[in-house]
């Protein structure tokens, strides 16, 4: 037998696999220096292994033949194709740019890379076709915040929000140019649409205003008066009081309103006063005479501290209007006091007696008598002289040393003029309403009376 022997193949394989890598480097070493490396990707379009004219044609048919997506409000959609736009390669530097930088580098990596205002445009065409689209021929409408109002029960309910659709049709073409001029596809417009209200229903903040102003309107408090019954604050005068800043917060003003309403309440739960119990002197416990209008009032700022608070409670009550101290003539220490009929003037000073007097008052006969009731002193003066018209119109002048007016032009000042006083003169030779006194109890009064010290006439 013979056998036949074999050749080693091998080192043969070895050189022709040699061979073939090194031109493969070759060829890739010379390809790479005129293109894009790998996974270079421009705009989101794969330029990997093309050069700069193979790159700029692909960039070009890639946006021109792509279906533009046009997103709106409401699922509205609209496609056509990029052609439409004549869309052109424009910033050619800044791919040079980048084809250079890969060049240097000698590492092959995959690249991401986006150039702004890639593409040009032709603009009258997209204002073209946006204005042939039918949302821009609809109305539009902002969004509505959700808001409070009130109810037939007078308490605050949500109103919810209303979303919009509001697009300015120059902010859109605006925004398609730069979207187009980037190579997008897909133009989401409700990006720039101002579709979303800043409160909804739900916002914690409203809703914590509405339950706060609910409980103040749920109060009612009844003011009991003196004589005209009963003074009711609810929810129907308070409704008034709901307000709304400029920052859309919502309030219930009482600082404001509350002294308002308090001033009604004041009106309604005054009443006059007609007479008041007083100590006179040798006749013991009368009742005397205002004589001229006096009224109970209410003491407002209690009232309106109390209102606060119990709104602020959140709970209804009945009260009896806060009135100020009635006027008390009956343990006053310090006043004057005249008994017109008696014609005399007593003064006390801290209970002392200290002037004791007869007088004479206004003329009876001749319609000039003396009202009664509770005065003070308007202001005192010396060396006057007082002026006047008789009754039946001469004129007069009284010159005295001490003027002390508490009535208007009625007052006590010194008589020298008289030589005698009490009695039944007022009556037929009185004054012309004035109280004539002697000139040393003119004095007496004139050096130790004030206009805080009461003129009680009766």
């Amino acid at each position: 037998m013979f056998r036949q022997q074999g050749v080693n193949t091998l080192p043969i394989v070895i050189f022709i696999c040699t061979i073939i890598i090194l031109l493969l480097t070759i060829f890739f070493g010379i390809y790479t220096t005129k293109a894009f490396r790998y996974e270079t990707y421009i705009n989101g379009v794969n330029c990997s292994f093309l050069n700069m004219n193979g790159t700029v044609k692909k960039l070009e048919d890639k946006i021109n033949d792509s279906k533009i997506t046009l997103l709106f409000t409401e699922n509205k959609e609209y496609t056509c194709l990029g052609s439409y736009f004549e869309i052109k390669l424009e910033n050619y530097k800044e791919i040079e740019k980048i084809l250079f930088e890969q060049q240097e580098e000698n590492a092959i990596s995959s690249k991401n890379y986006n150039i702004p205002d890639l593409y040009s445009v032709d603009e009258n065409k997209v204002k073209n076709y946006l204005s042939s689209l039918s949302i821009f021929k609809s109305e539009m409408k902002k969004p509505k915040d959700a808001y409070l109002e009130l109810d037939e029960n007078n308490r605050l309910v949500v109103k919810p929000e209303e979303y919009g659709n509001e697009l300015k049709f120059e902010d859109a073409y605006e925004f398609m140019i730069s979207e187009l001029q980037q190579g997008k596809t897909t133009i989401d417009f409700r990006t720039i649409t101002n579709i979303e209200p800043r409160i909804k229903a739900d916002n914690e903040k409203l809703n914590e205003q509405k339950d706060y102003i609910n409980s103040i309107l749920s109060v009612s408090i009844k003011y009991k008066t003196k004589y005209d019954g009963t003074v009711t604050l609810n929810d129907k005068t308070m409704k008034e009081w709901i307000y709304k800043d400029d920052k859309g917060n919502y309030g219930i003003d009482m600082d404001k309103n509350v002294p308002k309403f308090v001033d009604k309440l004041a009106n309604k739960a005054s009443y006059q006063l007609t007479s008041t119990p007083f100590k006179a002197t040798g006749l013991g416990k009368i009742n005397i005479s205002f004589g001229r209008s006096t009224y109970a009032t209410i003491n407002k700022e209690k009232e309106i501290e109390r209102t606060k608070e119990q709104l602020k409670k959140g709970k209804s009550a009945e009260f009896d209007v806060i009135y100020n101290p009635l006027p008390n003539y009956l343990n006053i220490s310090t006043y004057v006091e005249l008994d017109l009929s008696r014609q005399r003037v007593w003064m006390y000073v801290d209970g002392k007696q200290i002037l004791n007097t007869p007088c004479v008052t206004g003329n009876v006969a001749g319609g000039y008598a003396t009202p009664p009731g509770i005065f003070y002193l308007t202001y005192k003066t010396t060396d006057t002289t007082l002026e006047g018209y008789n009754s039946d119109g001469s004129e007069y002048a009284s010159p005295v040393k001490f003027w002390m007016p508490f009535n208007g032009g009625i007052g006590f000042h010194d008589a020298s003029w008289r030589s005698s006083f009490g009695g039944n003169i007022y009556m037929t030779n009185g004054s012309h309403g004035c109280v004539n006194l002697p000139y040393w109890a003119a004095e007496t009064l004139y050096n130790n009376i004030n206009s805080s010290i009461p003129i009680i006439l009766y």
